[in-house]
């Protein structure tokens, strides 16, 4: 599972042994105090280091046996990846992470006597102006005075509270946003129980969009890629990076595909590549979805600002893979270079 991730994990692993695996060290050997006194009679003159050259001795360290097996499956694992494209992955039923990219995970909290308690939330991130819906599950626990606050995480300022109402079960309230809402907040569950208060607490991000996902255009055929022309409304120029799936008709997963371009305001457009290989001799029609739109950091320290999407999902038509080509993917030179690296170092 998480094969993208780990992927993306692995490649900076991979960067990182590049830039900074020792090279063979070389020894120079010490250079004898000259003497300051003078040769005695009948004996040659003594030859000084400073007029021999200096040995040196090369010393190529050997890498241990666990660590040339663990390089044999970095190397296994980094030549597979290079088979496709980064910006078209493939993905399967068990990439939960990547096919539900906004999901919210709750964690049950146990309490006192075997009871517990969770907080339930639709999704993680959210856009202006949507309202934001809290539930709290209890378990074996008769509770009172259910509230909620919704605290900026930056500034501890308090932004929204509402009563929650509910079953003994199940407590809800919905939170209605404000436009200067951006960033990360707490949310925090209070009730009493056996006359001491609780408080649950767990984290969402607000966003206030700095572009929108409008529509799809017509998919175009370029070498062995199709392409998916993306249409943006843009508030704010910068680097963007849009990643989207693309799903059967069926819903079946395809391709997690990825696009990083840099965008003026207005009307803008971002092209999407599906690689021949990731349709898997489907030709559609195809479903592009679980959109997520970043707005990458400008200069260090910059938080990252998100865009939403008109709609959850666009709908492609039928393709005709015949327009593509079967030229298999060419990795660039310094993966080329990565991968030879590690071939070496597992002594392939």
């Amino acid at each position: 599972m998480k094969k993208v991730v780990l992927i993306v994990s692995l490649s900076a692993l991979l960067a990182g042994l590049w830039l900074f695996w020792p090279a063979p060290a070389v020894v120079s050997l010490p250079q004898a105090e000259r003497s300051d006194k003078a040769a005695s009679p009948g004996t040659k003159p003594a030859i000084t280091p400073s007029e021999t050259k200096p040995q040196q001795i090369s010393v190529t360290e050997k890498v241990p046996e666990p660590v040339t097996e663990s390089f044999k499956l970095l190397a296994s694992a980094y030549a597979a990846e290079l088979e496709l494209p980064a910006y078209s992955r493939p993905l399967s039923l068990d990439d939960d992470h990547l096919l539900n990219p906004n999901r919210y995970i709750p964690q049950s909290v146990p309490l006192e006597g075997g009871a517990s308690a969770s907080i339930m939330l639709p999704k993680y991130r959210f856009s202006y102006p949507e309202s934001v819906p809290i539930t709290l599950d209890i378990q074996g626990l008769q509770i009172f005075d259910v509230s909620v606050q919704l605290l900026h995480e930056s500034s501890a300022a308090n932004v929204a509270n509402a009563e929650m109402r509910g079953t003994p079960e199940r407590y809800s309230a919905t939170l209605e946003p404000e436009q200067d809402w951006n960033g990360a907040f707490e949310v925090q569950v209070s009730f009493t129980a056996n006359g001491q208060t609780q408080v649950l607490k767990t984290g969402i991000e607000y966003h206030n969009p700095v572009a929108t996902v409008v529509g799809v255009a017509e998919s175009l055929a370029v070498g062995s890629d199709m392409q998916i022309p993306v249409q943006l409304e843009v508030k704010q120029a910068g680097f963007y990076r849009l990643r989207a799936n693309l799903y059967t008709e069926q819903r079946q997963p395809l391709a997690l595909l990825t696009s990083t371009e840099k965008l003026a305001t207005g009307q803008q457009e971002i092209r999407l590549r599906a690689f021949k290989a990731v349709l898997r001799n489907n030709s559609g029609p195809y479903i592009l979805g679980s959109v997520v739109l970043e707005k990458r950091p400008a200069v260090p320290g910059e938080l990252t600002q998100y865009g939403d999407s008109a709609q959850a999902e666009y709908p492609l038509d039928y393709f005709s893979l015949s327009q593509l080509s079967d030229e298999p993917w060419q990795p660039d030179e310094q993966e080329r270079q990565r991968l030879q690296f590690l071939q070496q170092m597992a002594g392939q």
